[in-house]
């Protein structure tokens, strides 16, 4: 039983945990969150990164006043990008059972383009309406620099003990700002890895083979206001010491946006606020906005920036010292009824991220 027990938890520290969102509100009228974002890159554009695309979405939700709920999402909306020239296109709810209040602009090769002010236009099922204050993207943005990594350790509390993690941070080298003003840079991270189902037969490539894909692995995002260039800025921390996503290959699509000098310090303030609450992604309740409600309030900001990606691949046989591959002897331990867990003899059982056995086209480097 106790060897049950050890694995469940060794398991579950390997694989990750998904926190509960703790959405905190001072300001306790009701309102809609809104999160969206526009960019130069349309979505074949972001499949040239490479990647599998990625369409403009709006996320709408209702803000709670109690700790430790999800926000409510709000389907059936009606939501419009506007151009200054008259243009006007419209974001489609998907999927309102499964995944409500996800809405996508389904145009391929629509971008945002430079010297165009958009904004947004939502109307909600009650006759909520609500609209962004114009918007453009910056007049230019440096091209993303190379993308290295450091070998480092840095220190985390695990079980109420402090411990010395070893891993690499990976870093991006700022190019010389020779602009004469500052370039607000923000880049997140969108990580897939390959994961190998240690019991599964080597002949059963179905289920012993998976590509899994998280967007809470990595969810921060790291941002800079830069003067000069010409220096590397770290960019995350991936930790090598049992974590099941190094034991094959890893790879992070690497977003880099730049933006203007107000939705940079929304996200900035974003992000300190998470850090003090010690959870990320803490609804934007209490932060500056540009966007007005004709009922209620409307919290967000909707941006619009010059973005690049690149796609950066890792593989621990690359470090100067050796990370033994764990987790077959972990799976082949005996530990009692219910044990080995699904994952280890199935890859398609892996829960922690998007899981598919069909290897992504563009996969490998």
């Amino acid at each position: 039983m106790m060897k049950n027990i050890r694995f469940a938890l060794v398991m579950l520290l390997v694989v990750g945990c998904i926190e509960p969102y703790q959405f905190r509100i001072t300001d306790t009228d009701p309102g809609i969150v809104v999160e969206a974002t526009l960019s130069d890159k349309s979505f074949n554009d972001t499949r040239n990164y490479p990647s599998d695309g990625r369409y403009f979405t709006v996320k709408l939700s209702k803000t709670s006043d109690v700790i430790n709920v999800r926000s409510q999402m709000v389907s059936y909306a009606t939501v419009l990008l506007s151009s200054e020239q008259g243009e006007q296109w419209t974001y489609t709810e998907e999927d309102p059972a499964n995944k409500p209040g996800i809405y996508k602009l389904l145009d391929e090769d629509f971008r945002a383009v430079p010297g165009v002010r958009y904004k947004l236009l939502i109307t909600t099922p009650d006759d909520t309406f609500i609209e962004s204050d114009w918007q453009q993207m910056p007049d230019d943005a440096p091209a993303i620099g190379p993308i290295t990594y450091q070998e480092t350790t840095t220190q985390r509390i695990i079980l109420n003990v402090v411990s010395d993690i070893k891993g690499v941070t990976s870093k991006v080298t700022l190019p010389a700002n020779e602009t004469g003003s500052t370039i607000y840079y923000r880049w997140k991270f969108l990580p897939t890895w390959l994961y190998d189902a240690p019991l599964a037969s080597t002949t059963d490539a179905m289920v012993k083979f998976c590509w899994a894909t998280s967007t809470l692995y990595l969810r921060d995002y790291t941002m800079q206001a830069d003067d000069e260039g010409g220096y590397q800025k770290d960019l995350f921390f991936l930790d090598v010491e049992q974590n099941e996503r190094v034991l094959h290959e890893f790879s992070a699509l690497i977003e880099q946006q730049v933006m203007n000098e107000d939705y940079y310090f929304f996200w900035k303030e974003m992000q300190d606020l998470n850090k003090a609450d010690g959870v990320f992604a803490t609804p934007p309740y209490n932060l500056k906005s540009n966007l007005t409600a004709s009922k209620g309030k409307a919290y967000g900001y909707f941006g619009v920036v010059r973005e690049q990606g690149v796609r950066w691949y890792f593989n621990r046989t690359e470090l100067s010292y050796n990370i033994p591959n764990w987790l077959p002897e972990q799976c082949s331990n005996p530990c009692g009824p219910g044990c080995p867990p699904p994952p280890c003899y199935n890859c398609l059982r892996y829960e922690f991220g998007d899981v598919t056995n069909v290897r992504p086209s563009w996969w490998g480097r």
